[in-house]
């Protein structure tokens, strides 16, 4: 019976090639946009960690005061570790690298009114939003930056772009069960007579319905394993990027990834089952 199923199922789908073809590429796009959104969650929580971990921030002093005066007292300060003076003079020397073949920038990066710099070491970051409102209380220092502060921003971002992702997402999942459900509705016109003469010769309607679900199933997988093996591209691209410069900040586990491949693939496949499941059971009594 099994064997039969998947025959019909073969010949539906190719004799329905067009319907069943939008079909799957609505759910590859709905699988593609659900693994991007689950890789990005990734990075930014592996980001987080990194940028929570750090125990270094930099205060810029107004040109106004001495810059060795304010580093000696916020020397003195019980949650500062070490200080270092980073003056500008050293900030461009720094930067030479960057302005090679470009000249005309470094003088303007020279002739700027960058001020001087102080970089603390902190005894503890737990906190280090605290430290940082004293800090900009405290005369002489112009401006305070830490790296909890880019998480916070990186923080609001991702938030944003994960709401925006998942209302992408709930659309298309919803554009491709209406997809599956009209593909296999158009096939079930298409092939009325069939299914009645079918019915005629013994065949019950469970066997006759199973070969319509399955080919949701078939159309369901092909395009979840479509999105699975671009994110796999995506991921294997992604990580050979990032494996040298920033190594101690990403490290997606490739268990954690296949799972969600995985994950994927089920939901791409179950999305075809349902909808021509519901979309048999409205139309098969009329057959």
């Amino acid at each position: 019976m099994v064997k039969f199923i998947v025959r019909d199922a073969r010949e539906g789908i190719r004799r329905n090639a067009g319907a069943a073809a939008a079909a799957a590429a609505m759910i590859f796009i709905a699988m593609t946009i659900s693994g991007a959104l689950f890789m990005l969650r990734l990075g930014v929580h592996d980001l987080m960690q990194y940028l929570d971990a750090q125990l270094s921030m930099k205060v810029y002093v107004d040109p106004a005061f001495e810059t060795s005066e304010v580093a000696r007292v916020l020397e003195q300060k019980s949650y500062v570790k070490s200080v270092r003076i980073e003056t500008k003079d050293q900030l461009v020397e720094r930067m030479n690298v960057f302005f090679q073949g470009r000249e005309q920038l470094l003088e303007s990066f020279k002739e700027s009114d960058l001020p001087d710099a102080v970089r603390l070491e902190l005894t503890d970051t737990r906190h280090i939003s605290l430290i940082a409102e004293e800090l900009r209380s405290i005369r002489g220092i112009a401006q305070v930056i830490y790296p909890q502060q880019l998480a916070e921003t990186v923080l609001h971002a991702s938030d944003r772009i994960n709401r925006w992702g998942l209302l992408l997402l709930l659309f298309f999942a919803g554009v491709s069960f209406l997809t599956v459900f009209l593909a296999v509705n158009l096939a079930l016109y298409q092939r009325q007579k069939e299914i009645r003469v079918k019915l005629l010769l013994g065949a019950k309607p469970a066997h006759v319905r199973g070969q319509f679900v399955f080919e949701g199933g078939v159309i369901g997988l092909a395009g979840s394993l479509l999105a699975a093996t671009v994110l796999d591209g995506l991921y294997r691209y992604t990580m050979a990027s990032l494996e040298h410069p920033y190594n101690t900040i990403f490290h997606v586990a490739p268990a954690d990834f296949y799972t969600m491949m995985l994950g994927i693939v089920a939901a791409g496949t179950a999305i075809g089952l349902c909808a021509s499941y519901v979309s048999t059971g409205k139309l098969m009594k009329y057959a």
